[in-house]
């Protein structure tokens, strides 16, 4: 899994810090990612896709996946598909992934 560098100096190659006697040890002082930038940094292997069919009228069909895969991860649901989503893309980027929703037709 990928981490977030703590100081400057391991952006630093080992040679370069060797040549120039670099030994310090600068934090980093990062902010909380949003969600959105989060899921940016999760390399696309970590993708969970959810793969749902468009319905006539309101689109419940996506809903009941995002239903599906929550029950699978022991993910209570709530009762908009919205705030479904919302609750799964924040568990997976717990979990070191990302979410992608594929329309089938």
């Amino acid at each position: 899994m990928w981490t977030r560098p703590r100081t400057l100096e391991e952006l630093i190659r080992p040679d370069v810090k060797e040549r120039w006697g670099i030994d310090t040890d600068t934090p980093i002082a990062w902010t909380t990612p949003t969600l959105p930038d989060a899921e940016r940094e999760i390399a696309d292997v970590n993708t969970i896709e959810i793969r749902y069919r468009t319905g006539t009228g309101r689109d419940t069909r996506l809903d009941q996946r995002l239903r599906e895969v929550m029950k699978h991860n022991k993910i209570a649901s709530v009762h908009s598909a919205e705030g479904n989503l919302q609750k799964l893309r924040t568990w997976a980027v717990s979990q070191g992934k990302k979410i992608r929703l594929i329309q089938e037709k």
